[in-house]
């Protein structure tokens, strides 16, 4: 019985045994394969097949790999002047670590402290937060709320103070409990002594006119500045009646005066022209807690 071989079989024995010459047998297989096999496209995400190698070639290729790897690692080691010399050391540059000197009128180089942000325009009314605030009153100013809204604030609540009025005339503020409250309020006109009921136009020091008001005790009074303005403080305390000084500009009630035995804190001063009267209040005596507010008034 005859067996057929497999040329692929025969040719690698014969290049095992290495011979010089094919045998005619698989001379013509290999011819018949070659003429009869077509060629394909191998896709280019597919391996490449390792070729098969006989022993000689397989010895040529590892001693080009050796050599191959020797000489890399000796010019990976080696130093840069040649294989086997003594190492040349190459000098380090030189690294200053003396303080440099401070030189009078240059800046640091230090990021530079962030502008204060932009004041907010007050609201009409509702809460107010620490913040600096543009009111609405004429003349124009400016103010801060910074520790006024910690007055007998309850532990864990947002702590806040009230805008009871922000018009061109009037500004109130309230903060805690019980309240301490500052008024700001452009003084158009007052109560005539002469004949109650009618009004007329404010005296050139109102300070000593509401000073020297029936049923008023000045207990303290100082020259002061109030937004770079001067300007007259007065601490008051009122009698068993209410002590009233005249209308607010465009408010019918209620009007600027004094509530009975009360302790205030007045400043009077001239904005262009307009008698600008602050009054501070509180209830427990505090009236100190609202003086921070009042130093940081600037006049727009």
């Amino acid at each position: 019985m005859s067996v057929t071989r497999d040329p692929d079989a025969i040719l690698g024995a014969w290049l095992e045994d290495g011979p010089t010459r094919l045998p005619e047998a698989t001379r013509r297989a290999i011819a018949v394969r070659t003429r009869t096999t077509t060629q394909r496209r191998r896709p280019m995400w597919m391996p490449q097949r390792s070729p098969t190698m006989n022993p000689l070639a397989r010895f040529a290729l590892m001693t080009v790999a050796v050599v191959a790897v020797l000489g890399g690692a000796i010019y990976l080691i080696g130093p840069g002047t040649g294989v086997g010399g003594a190492p040349v050391s190459t000098p380090s540059p030189a690294v200053d670590v003396s303080p440099s000197p401070q030189v009078t009128g240059v800046p640091s180089s230090s990021p530079a402290a962030s502008p204060s942000p932009l004041p907010s325009l007050l609201a009409s009314g509702g809460d107010i937060f620490p913040g600096r605030y543009v009111a609405s009153l004429d003349p124009s100013l400016t103010f801060s709320v910074d520790r006024e809204v910690q007055h007998n604030c309850a532990p864990g609540y947002v702590c806040r103070g009230n805008i009871d009025a922000n018009s061109a005339s009037w500004l109130s503020l309230e903060f805690g409990e019980p309240l301490i409250d500052v008024q700001i309020i452009r003084v158009d006109k007052v109560d005539d002594p002469a004949k109650a009921g009618r009004l007329m136009n404010p005296p050139a020091d109102l300070a000593a006119w509401i000073a020297g008001r029936p049923g008023l005790t000045v207990i303290d009074q100082k020259a002061v500045s109030v937004g770079g303005l001067p300007a007259k403080q007065l601490d008051v305390q009122a009698g068993s009646k209410d002590v009233h000084v005249g209308p607010i500009p465009g408010v019918t009630d209620p009007p600027i005066g004094f509530g009975a035995n009360t302790l205030s804190r007045l400043f009077v001063v001239d904005v262009r022209g307009h008698q600008i009267l602050i009054t501070l209040h509180a209830t427990d005596g505090s009236i100190e807690e609202l003086q921070p507010l009042v130093d940081s008034i600037v006049w727009n």
